[in-house]
Parts: C-alpha cells; sequence; structure tokens
C-alpha cells in the first residue's frame, strides 16, 4: 500500500512536469524505449600529423644462410646426408626436404653463414659512403647472421650515433647492395634465393620471420617508408602495457620470457614464443609415438610449425599489446638490376669476383646473385594516432547538462521541480511514519 502510494504521487508529479523527457520515459510501456530517453554514447578517435626525424633501423639477411661455397660446410653437411647434395645434382634425395634448415640447425649448428664483409657490396645513406662498422650483428634461427643498420651499435657492440633523416627522398636515405651467393651453390631445399628486409623501430629487434619482406635477386628494390605512431590509453580503457621495458608490467609467464628474449616486451614476440612452446609440447608426445627409422624425420615432426596460429587464441590472454608502438607502412617498387655496364664494373673489382668460387663468370651469374635496396621517407611527416578519454571530469558535466536539456527537456527552472518531487517524497515518508507511530501506540494502549 505505502509502495503504491509512493509510485502514484511520483507519477502526478512528474507527467505535470515541463522537463519533457521523463513524462516521456515514464509513459513508455517498454524498458528499451525508457532507456532511449535517458542514455547516449559517443567514441571519439583523433589522428594528429607531426614529425619524427629519426631513421629507422634496416636489418637484412641471405633467405640462404648457410654459405656453401666454403668447402667445410659442404663436406659437413656431405657426410650427415651421406650424400653430396651440390656436385651430384641429385634432385630426388632427401636433402631436399622442406624442413632441412631446421635439421641443419638443430644437427650441425656450428656451419658457417654468410658474413657481413662477403655480403656487403656497397652502403651510402644521405648520400655519404658507409661500412661494415655501421651494422650490428644478430642471429635468426630461419635466416642465420643478420645485419642491422642504425641500431645504435656496431658490429663489435658498442654504442654509436643513431641516424636522423635530414631530408626525404631516395638520394637522402639508405642504399644497399648485397651479394647472396653464387646462384649453383643456392641448396635444393630452399626453393627461393634472395635477401629479406626488415623495417622497424631500432629500440625493438626485428622479427625476421614474421615481419620480413623479401627482395628478389637481379633487382633494385625501393623501400618508400611511412611511419605510422599509435598511443593507446591503459587500464580501464584497455589492458595494455604501459612500460613494456619493466619485466613485471605484467604477470604472464609469456611476457616474461618475450622479455628476456631481447630485454624489451613486444607482444609479437610474446606470441611467437608462446606459440611455438606450445606446439612444441604438442609435437612431442606425439612424435615419441611414431617408431621414426632416421633422425631426420623425427626432427622434421618435431619443428612442424605449420600450425602455429591456431596457439594464437590461447596465448592472446598472456601478451598483451603494448601501449606505445610504431610499425611503417612500406610501399615498394622495383627495377631490374643491374645494367650490363655495372655487371662489367663489379667483374673489374677483385674483390668482388673473390665471392665466386670459379674463375669464368657470366653476366648472368652476376646477375643472379646481387640485389640492390633503398629505403627512404616519401615526406618529413608522419601519423601519429593517439586514444583521448571521451570526456574528463568537467566536460563530463558539461555535456550531461547538454544532454539532459537537449533529450530531456531540463532547464536551470526544472531544477526547482526536482526539489518539489524530492519534498514531495519526504512528506510522504514522514506522515506515513507519525501514522505507523500512532498506530502503534493505540494498539498497545488496547493490549494493555
Amino acid at each position: 500500500m505505502e509502495k503504491k502510494l509512493y509510485s502514484q504521487k511520483l507519477r502526478d508529479i512528474v507527467e505535470s512536469s515541463t522537463i519533457h523527457g521523463i513524462p516521456n520515459a515514464l509513459r513508455a510501456k517498454h524498458t528499451v524505449l525508457r532507456i532511449f530517453w535517458i542514455f547516449n554514447v559517443i567514441v571519439k578517435l583523433e589522428i594528429v600529423q607531426s614529425f619524427n626525424s629519426e631513421f629507422p633501423a634496416i636489418s637484412f639477411c641471405n633467405i640462404n644462410p648457410n654459405d656453401f661455397t666454403i668447402e667445410e660446410n659442404l663436406r659437413n653437411v656431405s657426410f650427415f646426408l651421406n650424400e653430396s647434395f651440390i656436385y651430384e645434382k641429385n634432385f630426388n634425395s632427401k636433402s631436399c626436404d622442406t624442413q632441412m634448415n631446421n635439421i641443419l640447425n638443430a644437427q650441425l649448428p656450428n656451419l658457417k653463414k654468410f658474413t657481413l664483409s662477403k655480403m656487403l657490396i656497397s652502403c651510402l645513406y644521405d648520400n655519404k659512403p658507409c661500412n661494415t662498422n655501421n651494422f650490428f650483428q644478430q642471429r635468426s634461427f630461419n635466416f642465420g647472421n643478420c645485419f642491422t643498420f642504425n641500431s645504435g651499435r656496431n658490429l663489435t657492440g658498442h654504442s654509436i650515433p643513431v641516424l636522423n633523416s635530414k631530408r626525404p627522398g631516395m638520394v637522402n636515405g639508405l642504399r644497399l647492395k648485397l651479394f647472396i651467393g653464387a646462384p649453383e651453390y643456392q641448396p635444393c631445399w630452399e626453393d627461393r634465393y634472395g635477401a629479406l628486409i626488415v623495417v622497424h623501430n631500432r629500440t625493438f629487434p626485428p622479427l625476421f620471420a614474421e615481419e620480413g619482406l623479401f627482395i628478389q635477386a637481379g633487382s633494385e628494390t625501393n623501400f618508400i617508408l611511412n611511419k605510422v605512431s599509435i598511443n593507446k590509453l591503459p587500464s580501464p580503457f584497455s589492458n595494455c602495457v604501459v612500460n613494456a621495458s619493466n619485466r613485471n608490467e605484467f604477470d604472464s609467464k609469456s611476457y616474461r620470457d618475450a622479455f628476456d628474449l631481447s630485454g624489451c616486451y613486444r607482444q609479437k614476440w610474446c606470441l611467437l614464443n608462446c606459440s611455438v612452446q606450445k606446439a612444441t609440447q604438442d609435437n612431442t608426445p606425439l612424435c615419441n609415438s611414431f617408431n621414426f627409422t632416421s633422425l631426420i624425420e623425427r626432427l622434421r615432426c618435431l619443428n612442424n610449425l605449420e600450425n602455429l596460429t591456431n596457439y594464437y587464441n590461447v596465448c592472446f590472454p598472456e601478451c598483451p599489446i603494448e601501449c606505445d608502438y610504431s610499425y611503417f607502412n612500406i610501399f615498394k617498387s622495383v627495377s631490374s638490376f643491374p645494367s650490363y655496364s655495372y655487371s662489367q664494373f663489379l667483374l673489374s673489382n677483385s674483390s668482388f669476383r673473390s665471392r665466386y668460387p670459379y674463375e669464368n663468370i657470366t653476366l648472368e651469374q652476376v646477375r643472379n646473385s646481387v640485389v640492390s635496396f633503398n629505403a627512404y621517407f616519401d615526406s618529413s611527416n608522419h601519423q601519429k594516432i593517439d586514444e583521448i578519454p571521451e570526456s574528463n571530469f568537467e566536460t563530463l558535466l558539461g555535456t550531461l547538462g547538454g544532454q539532459l536539456g537537449l533529450f530531456l527537456g531540463v532547464s536551470f527552472l526544472s531544477f526547482a521541480e526536482i526539489f518539489e518531487i524530492l519534498f514531495e517524497l519526504l512528506l510522504i515518508f514522514l506522515n506515513n511514519r507519525k501514522n505507523t507511530k500512532t498506530c502503534n501506540e493505540i494498539i498497545r494502549k488496547s493490549l494493555n
């Protein structure tokens, strides 16, 4: 009875109110329609254009990591396979297995890789010569020795100045010419040859297998760069990692393992490492159940990571994204390389000729053993994407007032009606309490 009295009084007051939205909400028969009169949601995204002059880190590798022009490499691999995979040209042999690189990495880890001095033919940055001391060496499981330009370190690991991009354009960027090996000494288990290039933020190590782009022999490839920086809002807006240089920023084994790989956290490192570990764990009992007749078959089974992406969904909760990160949009253009005259120029250089294991070198062999690569910005601007709160407390009050006025018909004078509603409800409450007290006293006296 008392509850009905409250609701009836409230309805009588509200239906005569000048606040137009509230009577409409009260008269609406469905809950969804009532909510429509009260709530409104806005999502805002801001994109800012600004200039960043720091040139990115550029890493490159040879697609075929082992240098088989080295006699020791040929001898060791031929002994392991029990066949001479280069000289016999036996293309139906077991050496042509597509998993052979992984098998050799596991069983013959001391095979000699391509060195920077053998791969680097020429280097220019901002139209000035650069040399082997401008590169830092890294190791990739799939691609052997890889080398990074503008990492802030040299081949011995010592710090060197970070280079800036002063002007856009090809002449002011990085220009490399690389030797990728004599074509006849490319192994048959690799169905491609050339170089792998990764453009990345220098504060993070490159992900060669995931982010690398191939450039082909006999061509000059331009990488036209545009940097994109992203700044995400942390909790409660998202679960991104604020301080990626803190090993304990996120409570996850996969997070800490990814951090330990490079000294800083990166989600792509975390997802890759976590997925490889889980795939290997699943493969191990399966491979142990098979009666393999050779070590190569067992290693091929253990290294079967073709379904790696199936584990990403499992690893995502353990690998949060960084709040601040950047990447590079890359546009490619390609032309033929080298020209007839430049091939003659290369062959006139004894240092270049010494890279081949034979004397008579044809122009076709030159074309199939060199690549040219250029990386540069096309403009002085880069994109910056920031997530910003929809509103702070002050703007929230202003927005709320505007929404109330727009959708509910609230004005300054309408607040007097709100106080009237509250006062009427208070009178009902006090009157009910007084009546209840009087009734209780009458009952008590009658019982006495």
